[in-house]
């Protein structure tokens, strides 16, 4: 598990221009193809600034996530890939809002395929010689294509003063709002949240005592789970 990889982070990158400011906003940054929904979804990209901003979207795969071995594998627009990421290119107008289509192609995989499409402002053309800075933020937005079927599970194992989750699954799954408490006591501490995706594994400081539960997320289907 790589903690720097597990939070959805804005990527803020500072240039030289004008005092005006501009910001873009997104109604999403998650995209879950699941079995059984929509093939296809759309973000909402709002120029919530009083300038006009020259917006650029990068879909990448994103192979063997959130390990040391992970690859970033950029969609090219010369071949069919596995989604469509539409516009790529687009400018928003202060206050304009624009849909940024994504949709599967082709048959679901047997395993869930991870991407990330970036969507960041880029600088236009300066308007004025004075100094001033801006910050434009730009999204590393997550794409999850899930397999037709699912198969496997979370299987967990205690030694040793911890508990070792491990998703032997074709799917990744979401915990969060975790907690670790003692029997017959109200004290609990909380637990940070965690995507696991296929294969990953995850290792939580808990006493051989303590009652751990989450709520798991996999596509739209939220359930609690006690280790």
């Amino acid at each position: 598990m790589r903690l720097g990889a597990k939070a959805l982070a804005a990527m803020a990158c500072v240039l030289w221009s004008t005092a005006a400011s501009a910001s873009l906003v997104l109604d999403k940054v998650i995209i879950d193809l699941e079995a059984g929904g929509p093939a296809r979804d759309d973000i909402e990209l709002l120029n919530d600034g009083d300038e006009r901003i020259y917006v650029a979207v990068e879909p990448f795969e994103v192979l063997y996530p959130d390990t040391d071995h992970e690859q970033r594998v950029e969609l090219s627009l010369d071949k069919l890939g596995p989604i469509f990421v539409s516009p790529r290119r687009l400018v928003l107008e202060p206050g304009e809002r624009r849909l940024l289509r994504i949709a599967m192609l082709g048959e679901r995989p047997e395993r869930e395929r991870v991407f990330r499409v970036r969507v960041r402002p880029v600088s236009g053309e300066l308007v004025s010689d004075a100094d001033g800075l801006k910050v434009l933020v730009g999204y590393d937005t997550l794409v999850l294509l899930r397999s037709a079927e699912d198969i496997g599970s979370i299987v967990a194992t205690r030694g040793e003063g911890r508990l070792r989750l491990e998703n032997r699954s074709n799917s990744s799954i979401e915990l969060f709002d975790g907690k670790a408490c003692l029997p017959g006591s109200s004290e609990c501490r909380a637990l940070s949240s965690n995507r696991l995706y296929p294969g990953e594994e995850w290792v939580i400081d808990a006493a051989g005592e303590e009652r751990v539960e989450f709520l798991q997320a996999k596509s739209s289907r939220i359930t609690p789970v006690v280790y």
